[in-house]
């Protein structure tokens, strides 16, 4: 299997920096490009953009093992680059809320909900593929049991949207997951980066934040 790194990571730059450029510049200043969201909102409303999180994280996994399993580059490079683009949708959403006057309730639960269902089973699944390792499965638990626990209170005592620790956990996730699928496909940069302590640094980042984001939820730290 031939796989490029400059490609796969040149082409994720161009996403991530292209939905930047939306969020940060486009929306913001241009009022037809925000009426354009409002007319769509059937398609492009914020619920909208967190949903194609929520579900299509799975369907891009399956894709992304099942291409690493027949050794298909091109099948990687269309789930990472489809991951790249919906994890920094995250942002997206909030932009797209805030500057259409879309703002809900229902719309931050449902953003900190979708992060969830994206994150957590890639997580689960690269604690085992390509190869086991058990030490990985054991943060996951830990971060599952947080968020899980955190997304069932959440909006009794503390606002419905995630806040910034939440947020600082779901970025650290992202970055996590990426790194783990390098391991298998790119092993000169795995070993050269030393990938794996780099690894269970962010997991033990992401357990602390995703506990610290839990707690801020209960009614004992309100």
């Amino acid at each position: 299997m031939s796989m490029n790194f400059w490609l796969e990571g040149g082409v994720s730059l161009v996403i991530i920096f292209a939905v930047l450029y939306l969020c940060y510049i486009i929306i913001p200043k241009n009022q037809r490009v925000r009426d354009f969201f409002i007319r769509n909102q059937k398609y492009f409303s914020p619920n909208c953009i967190s949903s194609w999180r929520m579900y299509l994280g799975g369907p891009i996994i399956i894709a992304y093992i099942y291409g690493m399993t027949v050794e298909n580059s091109y099948i990687i490079y269309i789930a990472i680059w489809s991951f790249m683009f919906l994890a920094i949708t995250d942002l997206l959403d909030g932009i797209v809320a805030r500057y259409c006057d879309l703002e809900t309730p229902e719309g931050a639960s449902l953003d900190a909900k979708a992060d969830k269902w994206f994150d957590l089973p890639a997580l689960f699944a690269f604690s085992f593929f390509p190869v086991f390792e058990p030490i990985y499965l054991l943060f996951f638990i830990g971060i599952a049991s947080f968020d899980i626990i955190g997304q069932s209170i959440r909006g009794r005592n503390s606002p419905p949207e995630a806040g910034i620790f939440g947020k600082a956990k779901t970025t650290v996730k992202f970055t996590v997951i990426y790194l783990m699928i390098m391991n298998g496909r790119y092993p000169e940069i795995y070993n050269l980066l030393k990938l794996e302590i780099i690894i269970l640094i962010l997991l033990f980042a992401a357990l602390l934040l995703a506990g610290v984001s839990m707690g801020m939820k209960t009614l004992w730290y309100q």
